[in-house]
């Protein structure tokens, strides 16, 4: 059953509508309405115009199957991300999105379907995680629509959107002022600047893994950070470099790290990296320190241990309440400035202890009574 077909002109394009058994198509002739398409419009038969469309489709949609095309998207867009973001990229589409999408045609995914696939993993991974499904998604159907494959991308329809994705406050760890102080006490040799500068800077593991002594200035007391080390990748970046992890900031160091680096520095194990494992080569990743190194060490001073990257989130909560800008403290730990993702994740104010929270406590009254009664 054929019904009547009509050309459309829709945003200066020629559009085709008709309907082929019982299915109304709506589809674009790849013409802007110039006036000689005009005039190639009023010669055709809208309906044999639609039947050459859809029949080229089917065969370029029947060459292309969802797993080769978004393979092909993951890989074009790879210069977009980091190397282990893009492996992680590569391993979740291949382990959650394929097995779900795999078998259907990109003109037959709707919505619901992208809503049932991400209600699916919600529960059983993080918010965050289901994120990223979803924006990997998106990328591969806006490619898909680009390319002529579907007419819309499900992913940016309203109930896609209204998916309850929404940050769910944690616990975040970190260490408190009292076992800050205790860490830095006892620890010794190469234990002590590895801690000391994750605990005064904010970094990154990976960031204070990769340290070099070349990135440090000694006369000016600056560290020109530029690399960080996951999984055994060095990922070096530079200022020209876009990243969402910024890895290149220049920062100052506290003047006890720099006297406290400059004694290490004479009785360094290696002329190029700061830390080195018994091999006599570079950590690959955090996990050699925590197990052998870090774990045992609290357990014999009588700190519990809160993850090493903890060291990042107890930076964050002691100049947050000790009243730096946070402003400052973002362009320290290489977040974006006006970043929500500090607050919610990095700051917390169990690092503070009684005698901390009572001084606060102080300081908020003398503000009140100098508003209420004057100075």
């Amino acid at each position: 059953m054929k019904g009547d077909g009509v050309f459309k002109v829709r945003a200066g394009k020629i559009y085709v509508h008709g309907t082929i058994n019982g299915i109304f198509y709506r589809k674009s002739t790849g013409r802007t309405a110039t006036k000689l398409s005009l005039a190639w419009m009023k010669k055709q038969n809208p309906m044999q115009v639609l039947e050459e469309i859809l029949q080229n489709e089917n065969q370029r949609i029947e060459s292309t199957t969802f797993e080769s095309f978004g393979y092909e998207v993951v890989n074009l867009t790879k210069s977009n991300r980091g190397i282990s973001t893009q492996n992680d990229w590569k391993s979740l589409f291949k382990n959650k999105i394929l097995p779900y999408f795999k078998h259907y045609r990109f003109e037959d995914v709707r919505p619901i379907d992208v809503v049932n696939f991400l209600e699916s993993h919600r529960g059983k991974l993080s918010n965050d995680r289901v994120k990223k499904l979803k924006y990997i998604l998106r990328t591969i159907f806006a490619y898909a629509e680009e390319n002529g494959l579907m007419v819309k991308n499900p992913v940016t329809s309203i109930s896609v959107s209204q998916v309850n994705l929404k940050y769910k406050p944690k616990n975040t760890p970190s260490y408190t002022t009292d076992e800050i102080a205790k860490i830095l006490k006892h620890a010794k040799g190469w234990m002590k600047v590895f801690l000391d500068l994750s605990f005064t800077l904010g970094l990154r593991t990976g960031e204070t893994i990769g340290l070099k002594w070349e990135d440090f200035d000694f006369e000016t007391g600056k560290l020109h950070l530029k690399r960080s080390i996951s999984k055994s990748q060095i990922t070096e970046q530079n200022s020209e470099q876009e990243s969402n992890k910024n890895h290149f900031r220049v920062l100052q160091l506290f003047p006890q790290s720099l006297e406290l680096l400059k004694k290490y520095y004479e009785f360094r194990p290696d002329d190029e990296w700061l830390f080195i494992n018994k091999d006599g080569n570079n950590y690959g990743s955090s996990q050699m320190i925590i197990r052998t190194h870090f774990k045992p060490f609290l357990k014999e001073i009588g700190v519990p241990y809160k993850t090493l990257y903890a060291t990042r989130r107890s930076y964050a909560s002691v100049m947050k309440y000790a009243g730096e800008n946070l402003g400052v403290i973002q362009k320290t730990m290489g977040h974006a400035q006006g970043s929500k993702i500090t607050e919610k994740h990095y700051i917390s104010p169990k690092v503070l202890n009684l005698k901390h929270e009572q001084a606060i406590a102080q300081r908020q009254e003398n503000m009140f009574k100098t508003m209420i009664f004057g100075a």
